[in-house]
């Protein structure tokens, strides 16, 4: 070639050079912008763990309450069928202890351990939670501490299921059966959300065993069929004098039926009126406080001029309590006495936010303070 055409072709050859350089400087540019710094990298982590934090407790969270619930229909589906093949075969009414109905128990639905009423805590976890109050399990040895609306008269069981499930168990000999009846043992709610209807027995049981969190509600771990717990803290004055505030937390008595829980605190006038109207919750007061082993106490002395208690009213009264009521953290509320009126159909009263001593309606729910005996 000449010269020239030379001198050409090296000019080509370095022009190409060039723009192949520039190209790679410039895909390394780009490169470099598209890359995440540290700082970038970091924030992001740090935004996922934030999210993380929020929405895992809540998956857990929704795992274990389906885990409860699932486990709590199984559980009542199983028990349930156990308690109608024994309402069938005539096996399930006739019992005197809860221990031998759960000797019958354990022929239909497998049971590993049971434990006498004194032991319970070997069967079953040591505190409840309620609220925010705890029972101790010692303290649930009979049906009516289990029941607090219902004494059955029995002693309660502890009971270990082979599938893990623990349980307290109060009998009630009073229990019906009819071997064609599904009402006896009654299944409730859908096929993912079984309850279960009986007046067998009252149990409570915990799905998880021994775990935690051992808390009573119909949420939790811990789960009852006819289980009514109460703590009831009696609060006792300088003067040596205890209550227990019930509040407006009891049931009335029928006092036309004479199988009616209470019954026998009926008077004959009482029966009269639960024949005219019905429920008396003025005797439903006087046996929530027999079943406590306390007393609904007098009404007490109180001025008839202006119908309000009398300053020395005696402390064991309903009068002298209003007077004590600040010792006792009782700021108001209508209370019923176990002074009857005149008319039998009435009842004194005292209202705590003023003393006022109003006679009132038997069928009327009032609030219930119960003295110590």
């Amino acid at each position: 070639q000449s010269h020239c055409e030379r001198s050409v072709a090296i000019a080509r050859l370095s022009n190409r050079t060039d723009n192949a350089i520039t190209t790679q400087t410039s895909f390394a540019r780009n490169d470099k912008r598209s890359a995440f710094t540290l700082a970038e990298v970091l924030i992001t982590l740090a935004i996922i763990g934030v999210v993380a934090a929020m929405t895992i407790p809540t998956l857990v969270a929704n795992y274990q309450q389906k885990s409860w619930d699932t486990a709590s229909s199984v559980f009542n589906r199983r028990l349930g069928e156990a308690l109608k093949v024994m309402n069938v075969n005539s096996n399930l009414a006739g019992f005197a202890t809860t221990q031998a109905f759960v000797d019958e128990l354990g022929k239909h639905i497998k049971i590993t351990k049971t434990c006498t009423s004194d032991k319970l805590t070997d069967c079953f976890v040591s505190e409840i939670g309620v609220g925010a109050d705890t029972i101790n399990t010692a303290d649930l040895k009979n049906a009516k501490n289990l029941n607090f609306f219902e004494n059955y008269g029995t002693e309660t069981i502890g009971v270990q299921f082979a599938d893990g499930v623990s349980a307290l168990i109060a009998y009630n000999p009073k229990t019906m059966q009819d071997p064609y009846s599904n009402q006896i043992v009654r299944l409730t709610g859908g096929k993912n959300d079984v309850g279960l209807s009986t007046s067998a027995l009252s149990i409570l049981y915990d799905i998880s065993g021994m775990k935690t969190p051992n808390i009573f509600t119909n949420t939790k771990d811990i789960r009852g069929i006819n289980v009514k717990l109460k703590v009831v803290p009696k609060i006792c004055a300088g003067n040596g004098v205890c209550i227990a505030n019930i509040g407006p937390d009891y049931m009335p008595v029928d006092c036309a039926d004479s199988n009616a829980k209470g019954y026998e605190y009926c008077t004959e006038e009482d029966i009269t009126y639960s024949e005219n109207y019905g429920n008396n919750y003025w005797v439903g007061a006087k046996y929530i406080c027999a079943e406590l082993g306390m007393d609904l106490p007098e009404r007490g002395s109180y001025d008839t001029s202006v119908w309000t208690c009398n300053a020395d009213a005696a402390e064991n009264t309903l009068c002298g309590l209003y007077n004590n009521k600040s010792e006792y953290g009782i700021v108001s509320g209508l209370f019923w006495s176990a002074t009857i009126s005149d008319s039998y159909d009435h009842a004194w009263s005292v209202d705590f936010s003023n003393g006022y001593t109003p006679n009132r309606e038997k069928d009327d729910q009032y609030n219930v303070i119960c003295l110590t005996n």
